[in-house]
């Protein structure tokens, strides 16, 4: 059975640097670059089919992201994933993401009330059909349909870097293929508090999702750390 490869970059009007960081960035969430390895960046380069420079570029930028972590005189590393660092990540996403709903609530209008309930639709159909790509992608705009109804662009780019960071987790444990109607729920509370414009019932059903998420996937890896041993 073939062993997945990083896809070289073609030609394309993204910068080279840009690309370079986002093969880079999916081959980690896809494991083909495991947590805590070494970041070969001469094989990389040539696995992508570009020069060392980009390569050093976006290791750079997916340093501050969280992705890696580089160390003078060793080089470039996969940052470790932990139930720990889990349990940090999510504790910040909790208070901004549940700030953004609060402030977000009198703001929704009918337009983008009637997107949250189309998508919502949609993510219990792609659950149902075990289309759990399509499902991360339909999930990832509901909630920034509601976040960036808040109105800062500052708070929009925050949460963005935090769920590309907690997607090292969600990607990796997809504990959520035997919980379609329990998500959905806690989905439809979101939107309800949506619909009634209700600040405080929207941060906390918002809060309460997020923990449900962080207790699902801890179980799902101490589960299968006991198997391991």
């Amino acid at each position: 059975m073939p062993t997945k490869q990083i896809q070289p970059i073609e030609d394309n009007s993204k910068t080279i640097a840009h690309l370079t960081q986002e093969r880079i960035r999916t081959a980690i969430l896809e494991g083909i670059l495991s947590p805590g390895t070494r970041i070969d960046q001469n094989q990389l380069a040539r696995d992508l089919n570009v020069s060392l420079v980009p390569v050093r570029e976006a290791l750079k930028k997916l340093e501050s992201e969280g992705f890696v972590q580089i160390i003078p005189r060793r080089g470039a590393f996969v940052t470790n994933t932990s139930i720990k660092d889990m349990e940090d990540l999510y504790f910040a996403r909790s208070i901004i993401e549940g700030q953004a709903g609060y402030h977000a609530a009198p703001k929704l209008t009918d337009s983008i009330l009637a997107q949250l309930d189309s998508l919502h639709l949609k993510m219990g159909e792609a659950l149902e059909q075990h289309e759990y790509t399509e499902f991360t992608h339909l999930n990832r705009q509901f909630h920034f349909l509601i976040y960036d109804a808040a109105g800062s662009i500052y708070v929009s780019n925050m949460i963005a870097s935090l769920w590309d960071l907690a997607e090292r987790y969600r990607y990796r444990y997809v504990f959520f293929r035997d919980q379609t109607a329990v998500i959905q729920e806690e989905h439809k509370a979101i939107l309800e508090a949506c619909h009634a414009h209700d600040s405080k019932t929207l941060r906390e059903t918002i809060v309460y999702h997020m923990n449900q998420t962080l207790h699902g996937i801890r179980s799902f890896v101490e589960q299968n750390q006991f198997k391991k041993d």
